[in-house]
């Protein structure tokens, strides 16, 4: 008798069969952001045997993640442990016969070619948008998949990029939100199971467009609301005529100047450069959901209620009229950085 293989229930799926199976083994996919989405489909896709994975944090574990970012435990919360390199370890001790490269870095327009070049997938695990219109022009320049989604509180969407075929995120979004209107997870909240729905979504058009069944990847956005029962398609018929990315290959944020933060010598702290678009007032009154502080017309300080120190101390921010910021209390790039987006926005 013949011992079926880890993968025999899924050969056995109309579509997949051998073929498809040698086909997803022998394929890359890269997972940028290791949070709730990027934990749960680089759980699916390590199970479903893609054969290399590339998974892209520039985050440290934190308790409060436990609750929705199921490769994480609370022994990596307490030691502060990368995101990426925690979740490679868990997947392989889940699948030690595929390759799981971690990056412990921030995506952005310097490093992108060195940290996607030759993946046939791009499955988006963020939590900002400015990377997402990132990866939208790399997609698009480099004729990659973008499996695009996102979830606030019990709601998400996703959609399927496939360069030349569907709309690419420009198409639909021209410019990305701006800092102050974008809510987020630690603003709103969110729901794990609405996590599900989503990364199982993308998943799903990962496994179809690598087993060579893209003709059923759906031309569509999918919007759900679990909490309230809904759901909706909305039709994409193709790449919009005029789009300054997929149309007029403009790539923007590919071409845009990357300011780098800085770790401030001899102090513990971190100076962040100015966000694409900021709002002085609209932030201030964000951020006062999350810490006490002040605002005047030329900068916002104060200290947040749920950030700490190592020595226990409340993590503080100062914010100029035009962005720059200085988070005090930690001198790790990595975490002020995630603070910032986490309150302020990217």
């Amino acid at each position: 008798m013949v011992t079926p293989d880890r993968y025999h229930r899924q050969r056995l799926v109309d579509g997949i069969g051998d073929e498809g199976q040698c086909a997803i083994i022998n394929s890359t996919v890269a997972i940028v952001g290791v949070g709730a989405l990027g934990c749960m489909s680089a759980s699916i896709l390590a199970r479903a045997g893609v054969g290399n994975l590339i998974l892209i944090d520039r985050d440290i574990v934190e308790k409060t993640n436990l609750q929705r970012q199921i490769l994480f435990t609370e022994e990596d919360a307490t030691t502060q442990q990368p995101k990426a390199t925690a979740a490679a370890t868990r997947l392989s001790a889940v699948n030690s016969d595929i390759s799981i490269t971690a990056h412990v870095e921030d995506l952005t327009a310097r490093n992108i070619d060195r940290l996607l070049a030759g993946v046939d997938v791009i499955v988006d695990g963020l939590d900002n948008f400015n990377t997402r219109y990132l990866l939208n022009d790399y997609a698009v320049k480099t004729n990659t998949p973008f499996m695009f989604a996102g979830v606030i509180a019990s709601q998400g969407n996703v959609m399927s990029i496939i360069p030349g075929v569907t709309p690419c995120l420009r198409c639909l979004f021209p410019d990305p939100p701006k800092s102050s209107e974008q809510d987020t997870c630690d603003t709103l909240g969110v729901l794990a199971p609405a996590i599900g729905i989503a990364a199982s979504c993308q998943c799903m058009d990962v496994l179809k467009f690598l087993t060579g069944n893209q003709d059923n990847i759906s031309r569509t956005i999918l919007t759900f609301d679990l909490w309230n029962t809904v759901s909706n398609r909305i039709s994409c018929d193709g790449p919009v005529d005029n789009c300054t990315c997929c149309h007029q290959e403009q790539f923007d944020f590919l071409a845009a100047p990357v300011s780098e933060p800085v770790a401030l010598c001899g102090k513990l702290a971190v100076s962040l450069p100015s966000p694409e678009h900021f709002d002085l007032h609209a932030t201030a009154k964000k951020l006062q959901e999350h810490g006490s502080f002040e605002c005047s017309d030329t900068m916002i300080r104060g200290e947040f209620h749920e950030e700490q120190a190592a020595d226990g101390t409340a993590i503080k921010l100062l914010c100029f009229h035009n962005g720059r910021a200085i988070i005090h209390g930690t001198d790790d790039i990595r975490r002020a950085k995630a603070i910032f987006e986490r309150y302020v926005g990217n």
